[in-house]
């Protein structure tokens, strides 16, 4: 019987995965745990000398409410399909990492050793805060502006309880710490039994915290490589 693998990511980023990995021979079932819903946000950008974006929901929902990004404004982002985002609006970043963590990230911009600047940095309202605390310790002023909210959304108890029923999951793929708790809260199997596959090493923190273990982490942190490494080892 072919393995059952659940994609756990916001409805919309699920369905191209489920097709890649349908074809590899899994079978697979889509169960959002998170959802995102904008946030009001009017600031005025004119002021800024950087905008920093952590991820292409961070583009999206910017882009909801601010028609352009003034000339002036240098843009970072952290990850290649917030590049990909950015694209679709027009715009590419002046500066990206060499890998997609916060960490790396935080390291090789302050290492362009530019004097303060004044940075616009749109977020979830339940990002971390590591970006604007390194910063403002280099001396650059960081605001911090929430312009989408990240829940649970309820209708996935039953859809989880319904997947769970037609087949046993062997494979759990989660992109974010709030996917995984959520899931933590939400499933009533026994979890130690799943391989769980994480993309991105704060994800892997949340679940080795929580007293479980990693199966599969791309070192390239993306949807495409936790695919390839699925294929790799379970067909």
């Amino acid at each position: 019987m072919a393995k059952h693998v659940l994609l756990t990511r916001e409805a919309s980023k699920n369905k191209p995965w489920l097709d890649v990995l349908e074809n590899a021979g899994f079978r697979v079932s889509a169960v959002p745990m998170i959802e995102t819903r904008p946030h009001p946000c009017d600031e005025v950008l004119d002021e800024y000398d950087w905008i920093i974006f952590t991820s292409a929901n961070t583009v999206r929902y910017f882009f909801e409410q601010q028609a352009v990004i003034p000339e002036k404004i240098k843009i970072a982002v952290i990850g290649e399909k917030t590049t990909e985002a950015l694209a679709l609006y027009g715009y590419s970043p002046h500066f990206q990492p060499s890998l997609f963590t916060t960490d790396v990230f935080i390291e090789e911009w302050l290492a362009l050793a530019i004097v303060s600047q004044r940075i616009f940095l749109p977020k979830s309202n339940i990002a971390r805060d590591e970006i604007a605390k390194r910063f403002a310790q280099a001396g650059h002023l960081v605001k911090e502006n929430v312009i989408y909210e990240t829940g649970f959304p309820e209708e996935s108890i039953n859809q989880l309880q319904s997947v769970m029923h037609s087949q046993p999951i062997d494979i759990a793929i989660f992109a974010s710490p709030s996917a995984w708790r959520h899931f933590l809260k939400t499933y009533a199997g026994d979890i130690k039994s799943l391989k769980i596959a994480s993309i991105g090493p704060v994800t892997t923190e949340a679940i080795k915290k929580s007293g479980f273990s990693v199966a599969y982490e791309p070192d390239n942190y993306t949807m495409q490589q936790i695919c390839e490494l699925l294929i790799e080892g379970e067909i």
